[in-house]
């Protein structure tokens, strides 16, 4: 029997030396995971808001709010991997002064005639109004029109898609383009703004609102819009709460640096239109009411079928 337990002590030897030898090392991961436990729980709010911000940008101005929030409240643990939440409060800073100066961008680019496409990057409107407000429209124009001319086949099969009902019109529009029949596209595209803003609505672009005081001389369809909007979408709808030429009447077109106006148009007043600059300005003004009235329809509205 001694034998037999001198031979076992003799055996579990080595496995004892290994387990002082591994002590330190595993003493060392427990703390590493009880620190690594802390981490994932002071970090798991941004992941829930990394979560939240899958989608385009949902919710801008609660989303900063957040991240400042969350930021201030983690612990500060002696980690590396903290260093990176810098980035996250420098992410926050840069949504805040997006949500404050977007609406003020997109207004400055609809009085020069052009409608941000939704699904561009996130910085294009800021580098666009900003080359307008050092006076180089010249080159904001080029930009818009680089950007709309390489993304003119993307963005009639987005609207195809969304309003398959008008398949053949589009179709049609786009086939125009693509021939350089700038003086009938022009009036076309017009009567399709009109057209999927009462599909979703049952209001009209051009129709002005008279009703209200408020929206006095605005689109119809800008009460419903603003009715329905969330935060994400109230950041895009200054050019439809304020006078831009497209839409203007007829004797206020002179105080905006775009003269293409749809009243003058289609009453046959303008007889000079015809270019492919301004037949990119009322394509971009199309997709841009498209992208609104699609994204409200994923939340509340229903199209026509």
């Amino acid at each position: 029997m001694d034998k037999f337990i001198e031979n076992i002590e003799r055996m579990m030897k080595p496995y004892r030396e290994i387990a002082k030898i591994t002590e330190p090392m595993r003493k060392f991961q427990e703390q590493w995971a009880e620190q690594a436990r802390a981490i994932q729980k002071a970090i798991e709010p941004t992941l829930e808001l990394q979560k939240k911000l899958a989608e385009p940008l949902k919710d801008f101005q609660k989303s900063f709010e957040n991240i400042s929030k969350i930021y201030s409240s983690i612990p500060k643990f002696e980690n590396p991997f903290l260093e990176h939440l810098e980035t996250f409060k420098e992410i926050g800073e840069r949504l805040k002064e997006y949500t404050k100066k977007t609406p003020e961008y997109f207004l400055l680019i609809a009085q020069h005639g052009w409608f941000i496409d939704l699904e561009s990057e996130l910085n294009f409107p800021s580098i666009v109004a900003h080359r307008i407000q050092e006076k180089k429209v010249d080159t904001a124009n080029e930009l818009l029109v680089n950007y709309y001319k390489t993304n003119v086949g993307r963005i009639f099969e987005s609207l195809i898609k969304r309003h398959y009902n008008r398949i053949e019109i589009l179709e049609s529009i786009k086939k125009s383009y693509e021939e350089g029949n700038h003086i009938l596209l022009i009036p076309a595209v017009l009567t399709q703004v009109d057209g999927i803003c009462f599909d979703f609505t049952k209001k009209k672009f051009f129709i002005k609102e008279k009703k209200n005081e408020k929206y006095k001389f605005l689109p119809e369809v800008i009460a419903e819009l603003e009715k329905s909007a969330g935060n994400f979408l109230e950041l895009y709808l200054s050019p439809l709460q304020n006078q831009t030429p497209i839409m203007a009447r007829e004797q206020d077109v002179g105080m905006f640096p775009c003269k293409l106006n749809r009243h003058k148009v289609l009453h046959g007043i303008s007889t000079d239109y015809g270019t492919e600059i301004n037949s990119l300005k009322v394509i971009s003004l199309l997709k841009y009411v498209s992208d609104l009235l699609t994204d409200l329809d994923n939340k509340t509205l229903s199209t026509i079928e």
